[in-house]
């Protein structure tokens, strides 16, 4: 059977197509763990920036002088999508969006523990309700990285009382949500914030009081996973229809060299540690996102760790933080993990592409894997590209441009790029 391609109309009635944000990373005027912490990286992040970024970003000159400034490492106001969300679900509905996922911002619904903010839970409900009057189902992700500053000063995710805290949160936002939202992811990409946290850190260059403890790390993971189980049990009460699942980080990690020691190496980025908890939570899940943005070529050598595995072959094409791009990973991940008979959802696959050159084609491709993973046997029922605005991208700052829609870090003017009209494009072929 001849492959198909997206343009041959395989996705079935009911894909969800749609864009990602992060709080942190799009809402503005956020308190929190984040927050606190990078007005005292800024400086040291802007002043490192060339030694860190000239020699793996493509075009180092054109963002050198954003990449140089202390201000590209506040968030502060962000891409104002607290305040502009109407602006924001009118430009999704165009586009012919009809599903958005986006993150609650737990430091907004209690500042203090056991202190909710109840202006903050019905401003999430009224973004709810807008979406819904607009035929967009929200895709709700409970933690995206950030907390509340003050469950760092009760032990972090390590401690004894991340669990229950946890808990009591996502039931008041599931009861102040009800019947209205039907799919919710618990944790983005446990595997990052265990790496960033709790082994060193090495995904981006800095992160809040990183440590190298497995053993904080190993509790941190004991309590996501008893988290997952309740706070799932606790949304299915208030919403029997409800769909809770988690978002995993997945590269397609491939092996630079055939020897022995490379090999293991691969076979243990491979399990540790998002196949592990899907392993640990498989009847605890119903469906699995999967956050796919490249491959890394696994070479063992007798430097650091952080070396064993490199974001580009050499002859990929690269986007402008100097990865590889590479679609057929997005195929290998998925039938991958297609074993566990879960549903799948792609709830994050984007570029950092400033030109808007290659995103246009880059979704295009992508799609064509998400196609081609279906005929072979996945279940994938949605694809969201992240990301859906310019946003902050952690501690590199404003300087990478993954949105569809670029926004003026001044005026918050939006204005959609070439790839957001090709992107609708494909989704108005599926619109039968």
């Amino acid at each position: 059977m001849s492959q198909k391609k997206i343009d041959d109309n395989i996705l079935a009635k009911g894909f969800l197509f749609g864009a990602a944000t992060s709080a942190q990373q799009v809402e503005g005027g956020v308190d929190n763990n984040w927050t606190n912490w990078e007005r005292n990286v800024a400086d040291k992040l802007a002043s490192g920036a060339e030694s860190r970024l000239s020699k793996e970003v493509p075009k180092w000159k054109t963002i050198a002088t954003e990449a140089q400034s202390r201000t590209n490492y506040i968030s502060g106001t962000a891409a104002d999508h607290y305040e502009r969300y109407i602006e924001d679900f009118d430009i999704m509905q165009k586009l012919g969006f009809n599903s958005y996922r986006f993150s609650i911002e737990w430091s907004r619904i209690e500042p203090e523990l056991k202190k909710y903010n109840h202006q903050a839970i019905d401003h999430y409900a009224k973004m709810i309700s807008a979406l819904i009057e607009r035929g967009i189902e929200p895709l709700v992700t409970l933690h995206h990285f950030t907390d509340p500053k003050w469950l760092e000063d009760h032990g972090g995710w390590h401690g004894d009382e991340a669990v229950d805290a946890f808990k009591d949160y996502c039931a008041v936002v599931a009861k102040a949500f009800g019947s209205k939202v039907n799919r919710y992811v618990t944790f983005n990409e446990p595997g990052s914030y265990l790496l960033m946290r709790y082994l060193g850190g090495g995904a981006w260059p800095e992160w809040p009081k990183t440590v190298l403890n497995p053993a904080q790390g190993y509790r941190f993971l004991g309590n996501l996973v008893s988290s997952q189980r309740l706070v799932r049990n606790v949304i299915k009460e208030i919403n029997p229809s409800a769909q809770v699942g988690l978002a995993h980080g997945l590269i397609d990690y491939q092996l630079g060299r055939h020897d022995p020691l490379s090999w293991l190496v691969k076979k243990q980025l491979d399990y540790w540690p998002d196949v592990y908890l899907i392993n640990r939570l498989k009847r605890d899940i119903d469906f699995i996102g999967v956050n796919y943005y490249l491959r890394m070529i696994v070479k063992f050598n007798l430097t650091s760790p952080i070396n064993w595995a490199k974001k580009w072959n050499g002859t990929d094409p690269r986007n402008d933080m100097g990865w590889g791009v590479y679609p057929e990973g997005l195929y290998n991940v998925t039938q991958k993990i297609k074993k566990y008979h879960l549903p799948l959802l792609i709830t994050e696959n984007g570029i950092p592409d400033m030109s808007d050159k290659l995103r246009g084609n880059f979704i295009k491709a992508h799609l064509d894997q998400v196609v081609r993973s279906i005929q072979d046997g996945a279940d994938i029922n949605g694809y969201f590209y992240w990301s859906l605005l310019d946003n902050y991208e952690w501690s590199e700052g404003y300087w990478p441009k993954f949105g569809l829609v670029e926004v003026d870090r001044k005026t918050q003017k939006r204005t959609l790029k070439p790839s957001a009209q090709e992107y609708m494009s494909i989704i108005r072929a599926h619109k039968r």
